[in-house]
Protein backbone atom coordinates (compact mmCIF):
# COMPACT_ATOMS: atom_id res chain seq x y z
CA UNK A 1 0.00 0.00 0.00
CA UNK A 2 2.92 2.19 0.36
CA UNK A 3 4.00 4.67 2.75
CA UNK A 4 3.09 8.59 2.51
CA UNK A 5 4.09 11.47 4.68
CA UNK A 6 2.91 15.04 4.62
CA UNK A 7 5.18 17.48 7.29
CA UNK A 8 4.28 21.01 7.47
CA UNK A 9 6.55 23.54 9.50
CA UNK A 10 6.77 27.73 9.18
CA UNK A 11 9.21 26.56 6.74
CA UNK A 12 6.95 24.76 4.17
CA UNK A 13 5.31 21.91 3.48
CA UNK A 14 7.35 18.54 2.32
CA UNK A 15 5.07 15.28 0.39
CA UNK A 16 7.00 12.33 1.07
CA UNK A 17 6.70 9.03 -0.77
CA UNK A 18 8.48 5.57 -0.78
CA UNK A 19 8.57 4.26 -4.24
CA UNK A 20 7.84 0.81 -4.98
CA UNK A 21 4.98 -0.69 -6.14
CA UNK A 22 3.46 -4.56 -5.19
CA UNK A 23 1.30 -6.41 -7.74
CA UNK A 24 -2.03 -8.07 -6.22
CA UNK A 25 -0.63 -11.51 -5.53
CA UNK A 26 2.09 -9.44 -3.77
CA UNK A 27 4.96 -9.73 -5.30
CA UNK A 28 7.53 -7.00 -6.66
CA UNK A 29 6.40 -4.73 -9.37
CA UNK A 30 9.24 -2.16 -9.43
CA UNK A 31 9.10 1.40 -8.98
CA UNK A 32 6.46 4.45 -9.45
CA UNK A 33 6.14 8.21 -8.75
CA UNK A 34 3.84 8.83 -5.70
CA UNK A 35 4.26 11.96 -5.37
CA UNK A 36 3.21 14.41 -7.43
CA UNK A 37 2.88 18.70 -7.76
CA UNK A 38 -0.03 20.72 -8.50
CA UNK A 39 1.83 23.61 -9.36
CA UNK A 40 -0.67 26.07 -10.48
CA UNK A 41 -2.37 25.75 -6.84
CA UNK A 42 1.34 25.96 -4.86
CA UNK A 43 0.30 22.42 -3.39
CA UNK A 44 1.27 18.15 -3.78
CA UNK A 45 -0.40 15.44 -3.97
CA UNK A 46 0.37 12.16 -2.27
CA UNK A 47 -1.11 8.28 -2.96
CA UNK A 48 -0.91 5.26 -1.64
CA UNK A 49 -3.37 2.41 -2.31
CA UNK A 50 -4.84 0.86 -5.67
CA UNK A 51 -2.15 2.15 -7.94
CA UNK A 52 -4.69 2.58 -10.66
CA UNK A 53 -7.84 4.55 -11.98
CA UNK A 54 -10.04 2.55 -14.81
CA UNK A 55 -7.42 1.26 -15.69
CA UNK A 56 -4.85 3.42 -16.27
CA UNK A 57 -1.73 3.78 -13.77
CA UNK A 58 -1.81 6.45 -11.46
CA UNK A 59 0.95 8.76 -12.61
CA UNK A 60 -1.05 8.77 -15.90
CA UNK A 61 -4.53 9.35 -14.98
CA UNK A 62 -3.28 12.27 -11.92
CA UNK A 63 -0.88 13.47 -14.90
CA UNK A 64 -3.95 14.20 -16.97
CA UNK A 65 -6.42 15.33 -14.09
CA UNK A 66 -4.35 18.15 -12.88
CA UNK A 67 -3.93 19.15 -16.28
CA UNK A 68 -7.34 19.43 -16.78
CA UNK A 69 -7.89 21.10 -13.39
CA UNK A 70 -5.33 23.86 -14.70
CA UNK A 71 -6.95 24.21 -17.59
CA UNK A 72 -10.52 24.76 -16.17
CA UNK A 73 -8.77 27.08 -13.95
CA UNK A 74 -9.85 25.50 -10.84
CA UNK A 75 -9.28 27.97 -8.25
CA UNK A 76 -8.83 26.52 -4.69
CA UNK A 77 -7.27 23.69 -3.07
CA UNK A 78 -10.90 22.70 -1.24
CA UNK A 79 -12.14 22.62 -5.40
CA UNK A 80 -9.86 21.03 -6.45
CA UNK A 81 -9.68 18.10 -3.83
CA UNK A 82 -13.46 18.08 -4.05
CA UNK A 83 -13.54 17.31 -7.95
CA UNK A 84 -10.17 14.32 -7.33
CA UNK A 85 -13.03 12.90 -5.32
CA UNK A 86 -15.65 12.86 -7.22
CA UNK A 87 -13.68 12.02 -10.43
CA UNK A 88 -12.00 8.92 -8.35
CA UNK A 89 -15.62 7.77 -7.30
CA UNK A 90 -16.79 7.75 -10.80
CA UNK A 91 -13.88 6.66 -12.72
CA UNK A 92 -12.32 3.92 -10.87
CA UNK A 93 -14.04 0.38 -11.09
CA UNK A 94 -15.16 -1.27 -8.13
CA UNK A 95 -12.29 -3.53 -7.73
CA UNK A 96 -9.95 -0.56 -7.57
CA UNK A 97 -11.66 0.40 -4.99
CA UNK A 98 -11.83 -2.45 -3.04
CA UNK A 99 -7.98 -2.48 -2.98
CA UNK A 100 -8.37 0.95 -1.18
CA UNK A 101 -7.35 4.43 -2.33
CA UNK A 102 -6.03 7.28 -0.39
CA UNK A 103 -4.56 10.61 -1.25
CA UNK A 104 -2.91 13.48 0.34
CA UNK A 105 -2.96 17.42 -1.14
CA UNK A 106 -0.96 20.31 0.49
CA UNK A 107 -0.47 23.49 -0.33
CA UNK A 108 -0.68 27.26 0.44
CA UNK A 109 -4.31 29.22 0.51
CA UNK A 110 -4.62 33.19 0.47
CA UNK A 111 -7.39 34.78 2.47
CA UNK A 112 -7.44 38.40 3.58
CA UNK A 113 -4.59 37.71 6.58
CA UNK A 114 -1.89 36.29 4.22
CA UNK A 115 -1.66 32.83 2.96
CA UNK A 116 -1.75 29.56 5.32
CA UNK A 117 -0.96 25.73 4.51
CA UNK A 118 -4.69 23.73 3.91
CA UNK A 119 -3.93 19.55 4.26
CA UNK A 120 -6.99 17.72 2.29
CA UNK A 121 -7.47 13.97 2.84
CA UNK A 122 -9.33 11.75 0.45
CA UNK A 123 -10.14 8.25 0.72
CA UNK A 124 -12.60 5.72 0.37
CA UNK A 125 -11.54 4.24 3.31
CA UNK A 126 -13.80 5.34 6.64
CA UNK A 127 -12.51 2.98 9.24
CA UNK A 128 -9.18 2.76 11.15
CA UNK A 129 -8.83 0.18 14.15
CA UNK A 130 -7.14 2.36 16.81
CA UNK A 131 -5.84 -1.15 18.61
CA UNK A 132 -4.19 -2.64 15.62
CA UNK A 133 -3.72 0.43 12.95
CA UNK A 134 -5.08 -1.34 10.80
CA UNK A 135 -7.67 -0.24 8.20
CA UNK A 136 -11.44 -1.25 7.35
CA UNK A 137 -14.76 -0.10 5.83
CA UNK A 138 -13.59 0.46 2.18
CA UNK A 139 -16.28 1.92 0.17
CA UNK A 140 -17.30 2.74 -3.43
CA UNK A 141 -17.38 6.07 -2.49
CA UNK A 142 -14.84 8.51 -1.24
CA UNK A 143 -14.52 11.11 1.56
CA UNK A 144 -13.08 14.28 1.76
CA UNK A 145 -11.89 16.23 4.56
CA UNK A 146 -9.35 19.57 5.33
CA UNK A 147 -7.64 18.18 8.80
CA UNK A 148 -5.01 20.97 9.62
CA UNK A 149 -6.17 24.63 9.58
CA UNK A 150 -10.04 24.23 9.71
CA UNK A 151 -9.41 20.87 12.59
CA UNK A 152 -5.86 20.96 13.93
CA UNK A 153 -4.06 24.30 13.61
CA UNK A 154 -7.01 25.66 16.38
CA UNK A 155 -7.84 22.23 18.41
CA UNK A 156 -4.64 21.77 18.89
CA UNK A 157 -3.26 25.81 19.01
CA UNK A 158 -0.85 24.66 17.02
CA UNK A 159 -0.07 29.04 16.40
CA UNK A 160 2.47 29.05 19.38
CA UNK A 161 3.80 25.83 18.43
CA UNK A 162 4.75 26.67 15.04
CA UNK A 163 6.46 29.89 16.50
CA UNK A 164 8.63 28.02 18.40
CA UNK A 165 9.88 25.47 15.54
CA UNK A 166 7.05 22.85 15.60
CA UNK A 167 5.29 21.10 12.85
CA UNK A 168 2.52 18.93 12.16
CA UNK A 169 3.00 15.23 10.33
CA UNK A 170 0.39 13.43 8.59
CA UNK A 171 1.33 9.66 7.72
CA UNK A 172 -0.58 7.22 5.95
CA UNK A 173 -0.30 3.50 4.24
CA UNK A 174 0.56 0.09 4.96
CA UNK A 175 0.01 -0.61 8.73
CA UNK A 176 3.34 -1.95 9.66
CA UNK A 177 5.29 0.59 7.84
CA UNK A 178 2.97 3.57 8.65
CA UNK A 179 3.08 2.60 12.76
CA UNK A 180 6.68 1.94 12.36
CA UNK A 181 7.23 5.38 10.96
CA UNK A 182 5.39 6.97 14.32
CA UNK A 183 7.68 4.85 16.35
CA UNK A 184 10.82 5.77 14.50
CA UNK A 185 9.88 8.88 14.40
CA UNK A 186 9.61 9.74 17.88
CA UNK A 187 12.60 8.03 18.91
CA UNK A 188 14.84 9.54 16.58
CA UNK A 189 13.52 12.97 17.97
CA UNK A 190 14.58 12.31 21.13
CA UNK A 191 17.74 11.56 20.09
CA UNK A 192 17.66 14.85 18.01
CA UNK A 193 17.24 16.98 20.59
CA UNK A 194 19.55 15.21 23.26
CA UNK A 195 22.28 15.54 20.32
CA UNK A 196 21.46 19.27 19.64
CA UNK A 197 21.54 19.91 23.47
CA UNK A 198 24.86 19.26 23.38
CA UNK A 199 26.60 22.82 22.07
CA UNK A 200 30.12 22.06 21.94
CA UNK A 201 29.37 19.69 19.01
CA UNK A 202 27.85 22.20 16.91
CA UNK A 203 24.90 20.12 15.86
CA UNK A 204 21.62 21.97 15.23
CA UNK A 205 18.15 21.61 14.26
CA UNK A 206 16.83 22.01 10.74
CA UNK A 207 16.94 25.79 9.84
CA UNK A 208 15.33 25.70 6.90
CA UNK A 209 12.58 23.54 4.45
CA UNK A 210 16.18 21.77 2.66
CA UNK A 211 17.18 20.66 6.01
CA UNK A 212 14.24 19.52 7.10
CA UNK A 213 13.35 17.21 3.87
CA UNK A 214 16.42 15.65 5.22
CA UNK A 215 15.38 14.15 7.77
CA UNK A 216 11.67 13.16 6.51
CA UNK A 217 13.89 11.38 3.58
CA UNK A 218 16.34 9.41 6.19
CA UNK A 219 12.82 7.75 7.96
CA UNK A 220 11.28 7.22 4.79
CA UNK A 221 14.66 5.23 3.90
CA UNK A 222 15.16 4.12 7.15
CA UNK A 223 11.56 2.37 7.11
CA UNK A 224 12.41 0.58 3.36
CA UNK A 225 15.37 -1.04 4.97
CA UNK A 226 12.91 -2.17 7.40
CA UNK A 227 10.67 -4.01 4.55
CA UNK A 228 14.03 -5.63 3.11
CA UNK A 229 15.23 -7.21 6.58
CA UNK A 230 11.83 -8.73 7.00
CA UNK A 231 9.41 -11.94 5.75
CA UNK A 232 7.20 -9.81 4.05
CA UNK A 233 6.64 -11.49 0.27
CA UNK A 234 8.19 -8.12 -1.27
CA UNK A 235 9.45 -4.76 0.10
CA UNK A 236 5.51 -3.35 0.12
CA UNK A 237 7.15 -0.08 1.43
CA UNK A 238 11.11 1.01 -0.14
CA UNK A 239 12.72 1.74 -3.01
CA UNK A 240 14.13 5.54 -3.58
CA UNK A 241 12.61 8.10 -1.54
CA UNK A 242 10.38 11.15 -3.29
CA UNK A 243 9.66 13.92 -1.69
CA UNK A 244 8.52 17.09 -3.02
CA UNK A 245 9.11 20.96 -0.94
CA UNK A 246 6.91 23.65 -1.15
CA UNK A 247 8.30 26.82 0.68
CA UNK A 248 6.02 28.95 2.74
CA UNK A 249 5.22 32.42 1.00
CA UNK A 250 6.62 35.11 2.57
CA UNK A 251 3.40 36.62 3.86
CA UNK A 252 2.26 33.47 5.46
CA UNK A 253 1.22 32.19 8.97
CA UNK A 254 2.94 31.36 11.53
CA UNK A 255 6.50 33.00 11.69
CA UNK A 256 9.17 31.51 10.56
CA UNK A 257 11.08 29.16 12.94
CA UNK A 258 13.50 25.78 13.10
CA UNK A 259 12.06 22.73 13.64
CA UNK A 260 11.39 20.40 16.29
CA UNK A 261 8.98 17.50 17.54
CA UNK A 262 5.60 18.96 18.50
Amino acid sequence: MSLMVTHISSHGIIHATDSNLTRSDGKADGEAPKTFSVVFLNAGITVAGTYSVAGLTMNIWLDHFIREQQEKKCVSLAEFANYLGKALEKEMTQEEKEGGSMMHIAGYVEDTRGWHPEFWFVRNVYNIDMRTGEYGDFRQTFQVTEDFWQRDWPQHKLAASFKNGGYQIYTNGFTSGRVSFMILQQHMMDFFNQIWQIREWHFRPPVSLDESRLIVDLYIQTIGVLFRLSDYSAPLIGGTPQTYAIPAPSSSLPATGSCSAS
